[in-house]
């Protein structure tokens, strides 16, 4: 009974397979004992195309999205090739630049040590004249106070007597008794002038202190100078500095890029089958 019913599976098991394979255009003749070879083997074929099948379809959408990437991928290659060219143009600026203000703010400031270095030989010798000119007062003053002594010497009356001698009689010097004091002035008192009576002198005081004046509005100037170039000097720097930062971050862009690649290159390997 057992036997039967495994004969009469058998049977159905081969008519299914048989109908199957005359469906696909296979009508050689079939035995009953090749049954389970060919089953299996028809098993297999029914596998590998449904496989067949899914590949094609997986290829057509890879393929379909491998466009897409490399169109995105040009976009960045072309846009990384313009920043890179700027960047370079730009950095090439900036170095010519900074390189230009180092040259003015040293310029500057050997002018500026050169003014100040006038400058501080005009105030010494300025201060020599003022010097000479209150030296040469104490001398007017004291000449005056000399020749006053000596006339005061010579204020002196000769009498002759009879007996033939001469008695010098010092005259007395003159007193004024004031009552009353003039009213005080609205002002507090003259300007005291310290010109030389030279004018010579004078003229070279006036000269010196116009030099002073001119070097000293001179240095102001380049100080001025000095502090504009300072400043653009920094912004300078600040601008190499972000330059310096988008360099960095442009290797990250690049090898991004070169991993968008690679994972495109890698498509064509991971669909590849093996039909033999």
């Amino acid at each position: 009974m057992a036997s039967t019913s495994g004969a009469a599976q058998a049977q159905q098991k081969f008519s299914n397979l048989r109908k199957r394979l005359d469906q696909l255009g296979y009508r050689q003749s079939l035995g009953i004992e090749s049954l389970p070879l060919v089953e299996r083997l028809f098993a297999d074929l029914v596998h590998t195309t449904e496989s067949l099948k899914n590949a094609k379809l997986d290829v057509g959408r890879k393929t379909t999205e491998s466009v897409d990437v490399d169109s995105a991928v040009e976009a960045y290659k072309s846009d990384n090739a313009n920043l890179v060219r700027e960047n370079n143009e730009l950095h090439k600026s900036i170095i010519k630049q900074k390189e230009e203000s180092d040259a003015l703010v040293r310029e500057l400031k050997a002018s500026l040590r050169k003014l100040e270095h006038e400058n501080a030989d005009l105030k010494f010798l300025n201060n020599q004249y003022v010097h000479k000119t209150k030296q040469m007062e104490r001398e007017s003053k004291e000449k005056s106070d000399k020749i006053l002594s000596l006339q005061e010497k010579n204020f002196h009356a000769v009498v002759s007597t009879p007996g033939g001698r001469k008695k010098t009689i010092p005259f007395r010097r003159q007193r004024m008794e004031i009552d009353s004091t003039v009213e005080p002035a609205d002002y507090p008192s003259w300007p005291k002038l310290n010109l030389a009576d030279d004018p010579y002198v004078a003229d070279l005081l006036q000269v010196a202190d116009s030099r002073i004046a001119e070097l000293e509005s001179l240095v102001e100037n380049l100080r001025s100078e000095t502090e504009i170039a300072d400043r653009k000097l920094i912004g300078f720097r600040q601008q190499v500095a972000r330059e310096e930062q988008v360099e960095y971050n442009l290797p990250q862009h690049s090898q991004n890029i070169f991993s968008l690649d690679k994972t495109i290159i890698s498509f064509p390997e991971c669909t590849e089958v093996d039909w033999r």
